[in-house]
C-alpha cells in the first residue's frame, strides 16, 4: 500500500513539474505598443522672429547713367516679428511622414541702410504681408517628429531706395516678389490633438528692378533689390480626425 501511495504521489509530482516546464516554455503574448500617429489634417499659428538682407544695385537709367555708380551694391539688414497661421496635411507608414504644409502672414523686417558711396541714397524694407506653399519630410520618433520642409515662398516687404537732396529720386517698391524656401524643425505632441514645433527657414525672394523719376521729370532711375532671410518660429497645431494613437 505504501508502495503504490508514493508511486501516485511521485507521478503527481512529475506530472505538474513537467506542465510547469511547459508553461514556462510557452511565449508570452505583448500587445503591440501604442505610438502617435502624426496622420491627419490639421490647422494653428505660428509666431516668432525674422532678419535678413536687402541689397540694392545702382543700375542704369532710361538716359543711359547711373544714380552714383553702376554697378555699385550696398546691403539693409532689415529685422523684426513674424506671425501668422498655417494648415496643412500628414501621411505616416511607418515612421516616415510626408505632407504638405501652407501659411500665411505678416513678415516684419524693417530696416534701411545709407549707401557708402553717397549717404543720401538709402534702401528701406518696410516689411508687409507673406505666404509658403511646402512639402514635409520627416521621421517621427513616437511623440517627436523631426523634418525637413521646402517649397514656395511669396511676399510683398516694400522695398525701396531714396534719395531726396538735390536731385531726388523715390522709387516704387518691389511689389509681390516670389522665391524659394527652406528649412527644419521639430514638432512634439502635447495633448490629445495638440502639437507644438520649433522651426528655422530660409528664404530667398530673388532680384526685382525698382524705378522712380528723376531729374526734372524726364528720366526714369533704376535700381535693383534682392531680399533674402531667415525666420526662426514657433507654432502651435491642432489636428482632426482619426485617433491621436495607432498600434503597429
Amino acid at each position: 500500500m505504501k508502495t503504490l501511495v508514493g508511486s501516485a504521489l511521485a507521478t503527481l509530482v512529475f506530472a505538474n513539474g513537467a506542465a510547469l516546464a511547459a508553461d514556462l516554455k510557452a511565449p508570452v503574448y505583448k500587445a503591440p505598443a501604442a505610438v502617435y500617429n502624426w496622420s491627419g489634417f490639421y490647422i494653428g499659428a505660428h509666431a516668432g522672429a525674422a532678419w535678413g538682407d536687402t541689397t540694392a544695385t545702382d543700375e542704369k537709367a532710361t538716359n543711359g547713367f547711373c544714380w552714383n555708380l553702376c554697378g555699385f551694391q550696398w546691403t539693409a539688414r532689415p529685422n523684426g516679428f513674424v506671425g501668422g497661421g498655417q494648415a496643412g496635411y500628414n501621411w505616416q507608414t511607418g515612421n516616415i511622414v510626408f505632407g504638405f504644409e501652407a501659411d500665411v502672414g505678416f513678415l516684419g523686417t524693417r530696416g534701411s541702410r545709407a549707401a557708402s558711396i553717397s549717404t543720401d541714397t538709402v534702401v528701406h524694407t518696410d516689411g508687409g504681408f507673406y505666404a509658403t506653399a511646402r512639402g514635409r519630410l520627416g521621421l517621427a520618433f513616437n511623440t517627436v517628429l523631426v523634418y525637413g520642409t521646402g517649397g514656395w515662398i511669396g511676399a510683398d516687404l516694400g522695398s525701396t531706395v531714396n534719395d531726396n537732396i538735390g536731385s531726388s529720386v523715390n522709387t516704387n517698391d518691389g511689389g509681390f516678389k516670389s522665391g524659394w524656401i527652406a528649412g527644419g524643425g521639430m514638432e512634439f505632441a502635447a495633448i490629445g490633438p495638440w502639437s507644438v514645433k520649433a522651426e528655422l527657414l530660409h528664404y530667398d525672394l530673388g532680384d526685382k528692378q525698382v524705378g522712380g523719376i528723376c531729374c526734372g521729370g524726364g528720366v526714369t532711375q533704376f535700381f535693383g533689390i534682392k531680399e533674402t532671410g531667415n525666420i526662426a518660429r514657433l507654432g502651435l497645431n491642432y489636428r482632426f480626425g482619426g485617433p491621436p494613437l495607432a498600434r503597429y
